[in-house]
């Protein structure tokens, strides 16, 4: 096993404003003692690609390799939806140029309005991701896809309950087992089951998806609330 931390999370400000950068922290991290980090970089920036090169340097000088990195997603409608597209194609090349080894992947760009078609937005999802598993598969990446959790976001109505692709197990495993390769796994967040599954009932769901796990987020919450407070500092039953 490969402990990591996000450095990302590191080089933000409590609002995720960028403040340092990695040259930055790059030798604390590896002072602490981690050789792994978890560690998106820059798809904003018109000079994307050169960021990405000079993080490279920096992550080679310090010996520290990228375990994973984070594509953008788009549930909250942060960027506009002719340049969402555009920032993922830019993280799944700097993820190449930094040596990342997965690419993970909120799968619920599915936009629930009047109705909850499995089988519709599963469709959709798959079509959204065929493009980025190409490139995965093509230049030595693993797109890990994320288990999500009913945010009950007012953006989008819930429909009997439902309106988020991927909060259920059942869901996830379609994704993964609709592409049928090696180049698309999972990547098991912790809080996140927790949100739904509740803390008797993630372990099973996490047996149930086990044998695509590739990479983790590991944090913990209370209240069934997405708090990302480190393990041990909420109610998980870790044991």
């Amino acid at each position: 096993m490969e402990l990591s931390i996000c450095a990302n999370y590191v080089m933000q400000n409590s609002d995720f404003i960028p403040v340092r950068k990695l040259s930055d922290v790059a030798g604390q991290l590896k002072n602490a003692g981690f050789d792994y980090v978890d560690y998106s970089p820059d798809f904003l920036s018109e000079d994307w690609r050169e960021k990405a090169y000079r993080d490279r340097e920096v992550l080679d000088k310090t010996a520290i390799t990228v375990e994973q990195t984070h594509a953008p997603f788009n549930r909250y409608c942060r960027y506009e939806d002719e340049l969402f597209p555009v920032y993922c194609k830019r993280l799944f090349e700097a993820s190449k140029i930094v040596g990342a080894k997965y690419v993970v992947v909120h799968a619920d760009e599915y936009r629930v309005r009047g109705k909850y078609d499995e089988k519709e937005i599963l469709d959709y999802t798959c079509k959204y991701l065929e493009p980025y598993v190409e490139y995965a598969s093509k230049n030595g990446l693993v797109i890990a896809i994320e288990n999500v959790f009913e945010d009950h976001s007012t953006r989008w109505p819930m429909v009997d309950g439902k309106s988020r692709f991927t909060s259920r197990i059942e869901e996830l495993l379609a994704v993964i087992e609709y592409f049928n390769t090696s180049s698309v796994a999972c990547c098991w967040d912790f809080g996140h089951a927790k949100c739904s599954f509740g803390k008797e009932k993630m372990a099973d769901a996490l047996r149930q998806v086990g044998r695509h796990v590739v990479c983790t987020h590991v944090h913990d919450n209370y209240y069934d609330k997405d708090l990302h407070v480190i393990p041990f500092e909420g109610d998980t039953n870790w044991e």
